[in-house]
């Protein structure tokens, strides 16, 4: 294996060396071919048949012991082998499973090069093989010939029939290596395409993961940053009342605990969604899910609280009132119930216009919560002033946050800006526009 990360191997051979399965080739090869040549063959030849065969023997040991790693120098040795052994005139004997050996292992884990010369040396060996074994009257025509005699076969068919067999022979092994090639490559493909599949399982379990986080993210800003203003400014309007209303002074701290109290419900009820619903429905939960009754019952015991009607906006905009601003609200149009997957959108998207009004507006100006309902969308938006002098410039999540959740909606976002004349203070307007379906009218 390589030493650093990203490099290729340098023998990829040595994945497949089964070298256990290769010596045990070369050995029963070595043992088929003693046994053979002193039990089958030692009655029709004269001298050391084994001392005179040893070279091309040795030679097709070789060629099998390398036929898995290097099929191109196995095919190689088999012929060089092959040749010696038809130049000196031995007959055919178990040598020759060397051949069938090596070409079926060529075919099963050569190149593309290797198989087509594979398949090449079984139609110039079958040939070869044909005239060598008629020239030499060798033992294995004598059982075909016989055959064909009883037959009453012409004999000019002779060398027909021992083509055929010859060709037969060799071609078994070059096919049942090939098919065995192709099942091997069948199964890497499929697991090629599980490891795809759960690649790509884990690339979208991870997208999913950041989305619910981003939507966690952006619900958490939205309640939290909402609150935090209104206790801000609350907080601030302390100062300005006289030491001597105690009553108004103890309405402001208990308006600033109500908040503090509502924003930690909002937060520990998204925050429950996100821990307790499946996989699959968490991201919906964080834009459609209500409140349901039990979690409003034990964050009432728990916080002494009632969590704000989700259909209406009504308490948002009593605790900005609250704080001493000047909220005025106008609806234009002819309103419709809300479908239930944009209450909890337009609650947040709500909290967040006015947590910016609070943020960047001025004191003393007012701020203006418009509904219009129009033929094909809902739009709301918020107005208030600001001074660009005074204004900080700190940019924040909150309208990216807006996009992200108008456009899981299909909504859209858009601000406006008039510059005051005279030294007034400039004008900003945030509008949320929520198209308005055929089955959402219906309904």
């Amino acid at each position: 294996m390589s030493e650093r990360a990203g490099e290729p191997e340098p023998f990829p051979w040595r994945g497949r060396w089964g070298w256990r399965s290769d010596v045990t080739a070369v050995v029963l090869f070595l043992a088929v071919v003693v046994l053979s040549h002193e039990f089958l063959f030692m009655a029709r030849v004269s001298g050391s048949y084994l001392g005179d065969t040893a070279y091309f023997v040795l030679a097709g040991a070789a060629a099998i012991g390398c036929a898995r790693v290097l099929p191109g120098v196995a095919l190689t040795l088999i012929w060089v082998g092959t040749l010696l052994q038809m130049l000196s005139g031995f007959d055919v004997d178990m040598s020759q499973l060397a051949v069938l050996y090596v070409v079926g292992m060529v075919a099963r884990y050569g190149n593309r090069l290797w198989v087509f010369m594979a398949g090449l040396s079984i139609a110039v060996g079958s040939v070869l093989g044909t005239f060598y074994i008629a020239r030499v009257g060798s033992w294995v025509s004598v059982p075909l010939f016989a055959a064909m005699e009883s037959n009453a076969w012409p004999v000019n068919n002779q060398l027909i029939a021992i083509f055929v067999v010859v060709t037969a022979v060799m071609t078994l092994p070059w096919l049942l290596g090939l098919l065995v090639r192709l099942f091997a490559g069948k199964q890497t493909a499929e697991r090629g395409s599980a490891q795809a599949r759960e690649e790509a399982d884990n690339a979208l379990e991870l997208v999913r993961l950041r989305t619910e986080n981003a939507a966690l993210a952006r619900d958490v800003h939205d309640v939290v940053g909402h609150s935090l203003a209104v206790i801000i400014a609350q907080a601030d309007s302390i100062r300005f009342i006289p030491d001597t209303d105690v009553l108004r002074i103890r309405e402001t701290t208990g308006t600033i605990a109500d908040a503090a109290r509502r924003s930690l419900g909002e937060v520990r009820q998204v925050l429950s969604q996100t821990a307790e619903a499946p996989p699959a429905a968490r991201l919906a939960a964080s834009f459609s899910a209500p409140p349901t009754a039990q979690s409003t019952a034990l964050q009432t015991a728990q916080l002494g609280l009632v969590l704000p009607d989700a259909s209406q906006l009504s308490a948002i905009l009593h605790n900005v009132r609250g704080a001493g601003y000047a909220v005025s609200e106008e609806t234009l149009g002819d309103p419709v119930p809300l479908p239930a997957e944009l209450v909890p959108a337009t609650r947040r998207i709500i909290q967040e216009m006015l947590a910016n009004a609070l943020h960047h507006g001025c004191p003393s100006t007012p701020i203006y919560v418009q509904h219009y309902w129009g033929a094909t969308s809902y739009t709301l938006s918020v107005t208030n002033y600001f001074d660009a002098a005074q204004d900080t410039g700190r940019s924040g999540t909150g309208i990216v946050g807006m996009r992200q959740r108008l456009a899981s909606l299909t909504g859209t976002l858009s601000i406006d800006t008039e510059d005051g004349t005279a030294g007034a203070p400039d004008r900003f307007t945030i509008a949320a526009t929520f198209p308005i379906t055929t089955e959402w009218m219906r309904s």
